[in-house]
């Protein structure tokens, strides 16, 4: 039996962008771009208001 693997969420965001940059993500899902890049990094969590304007950005289903 598999074992189901749990993505942290800067790893689901970096999927769900699909070759976007996080540049794209910071004008789009308006979030200031340093702070994107600390999320990205683990530095900073997403708030759960970010994760739903991603999701709702990127159709993706991005849970923590």
């Amino acid at each position: 039996m598999a074992e189901k693997v749990i993505l942290s969420i800067p790893k689901q965001v970096e999927i769900a962008l699909d070759g976007r940059t996080q540049r794209w993500l910071a004008l789009n899902a308006r979030i200031h771009e340093t702070e994107v890049s600390k999320k990205m990094n683990g530095a900073v969590e997403f708030s759960d208001d970010e994760i739903a304007r991603i999701n709702e950005l990127l159709k993706s289903k991005i849970k923590k």
